[in-house]
């Protein structure tokens, strides 16, 4: 133990053989005031670390981002807010490529499709996810089909004289768009554009107000959802290099949650005809007139799809159904909610902080619901 320098000179003065005794009484008691001594307070040694060493003070924050959940190409599921039978969760990819036309416009409806005709709205569903329709055709009980892409969900089967039904329940959980521009058929720079979003409900067929006002395909698909900004507009150039990306959200809870029968329909049914599903709202597509000559642009268009199915008869699909849990109702509200106030998740076409945002926002509701 180190001596004061008072108690140094005392022991130094001391006569020699008190000399030992004394510095052996100054240690201990030296070692005695150093064991009273009360450690700093926990504030003041605060106020003397250094800014950089102090502990970051963190908020609690999301666990996880919820941007997936309607996101046909994640293949991250989130079910529903009810407690179902077990079931298989199966992720597509379906691409319908086409053209631009120099003297008509073009409208593509992304949705699934039933046999039943408008108001019926009773299975079984059809696997025709996509459709292509000249924007002059007149809504009626025969529209005719230029373009069509089918989901994979039952094989795609040929079309026969007879309708074909299978054993499959089924229902669409998530369906995404993704639109690119492959440029031009004679490398020309691409020119026009293309409207793209999701609307809240079309109609098809012959009881439709369509047909009995006797409107344009492109008059009623197209114009009124443009008009109220549910479509926007892109570039095709600015597709070639920023593809934009649409996932459609929930339009009817009942019908969403609703399980049906697929089948394909008869050759002799007109594809047209057949009335929108309620349950998704469809993605709508117009690639107004453009070009001259024999230019043309050339457009991509990838189909994102996640499906549930129950597999009665197939026993090796069977064997990968399994219990899902349910999500808390209340998350299931906010992600939704927060899905819908964001808009159309444009995610491949707008920034990084853009992108950002929208998870955040879902993020917040999500957690705000389980905090």
């Amino acid at each position: 133990m180190t001596l004061t320098p008072q108690q140094a000179a005392q022991v130094k003065a001391a006569p020699p053989k008190e000399r030992a005794a004394k510095t052996a009484m100054y240690n201990e008691r030296n070692r005695l005031r150093l064991k009273q001594r009360k450690p700093a307070a926990p504030k003041a040694l605060a106020k003397r670390m250094p800014q950089a060493a102090r502990p970051r003070q963190t908020q609690p924050g999301p666990r996880a981002s919820f941007r997936y959940a309607f996101n046909g190409f994640d293949k991250r599921h989130m079910p529903l807010d009810e407690v179902t039978a077990p079931y298989t969760v199966s992720n597509f990819e379906t691409i319908m490529e086409f053209q631009s036309k120099v003297n008509v416009g073009q409208v593509i409806v992304v949705c699934q499709r039933s046999h039943q005709v408008q108001q019926s709205y009773i299975g079984p569903d059809s696997d025709y996810i996509a459709m292509m329709y000249d924007d002059t055709e007149t809504i009626d009980g025969s529209i005719p089909v230029t373009k069509f892409a089918r989901s994979p969900i039952i094989g795609a089967p040929e079309r026969i004289a007879t309708g074909q039904e299978y054993s499959i329940r089924a229902r669409l959980h998530n369906l995404s768009a993704k639109l690119e521009c492959l440029g031009t058929n004679t490398g020309l720079y691409p020119p026009g554009s293309v409207y793209i979003g999701k609307v809240p409900c079309i109609e098809t067929g012959t009881t439709s107000q369509g047909a009995k006002e006797g409107l344009t395909i492109k008059q009623a698909w197209a114009d009124d959802s443009i008009q109220v900004g549910y479509l926007k507009s892109y570039p095709a150039v600015s597709l070639i290099s920023h593809p934009v990306c649409v996932d459609s959200t929930v339009a009817e809870n009942i019908s969403y949650k609703s399980w049906s029968d697929l089948g394909v329909p008869a050759s002799g049914t007109d594809l047209g005809s057949m009335s929108f599903k309620t349950a998704l709202e469809p993605i709508v597509l117009y690639i107004p007139k453009c070009g001259k000559d024999t230019t043309a642009v050339d457009y991509r268009l990838v189909l994102g799809q996640q499906w549930c199915s129950r597999h009665p008869h197939n026993v090796i699909v069977r064997a990968t159904q399994k219990q899902h849990g349910s999500t808390p109702p209340d998350t299931w509200h906010k992600v939704v909610a927060a899905a819908k106030d964001v808009g159309p998740k444009l995610l491949d076409q707008v920034s990084d902080t853009a992108v950002q945002f929208v998870g955040a926002r879902m993020r917040q509701a999500a957690y705000s619901a389980i905090a």
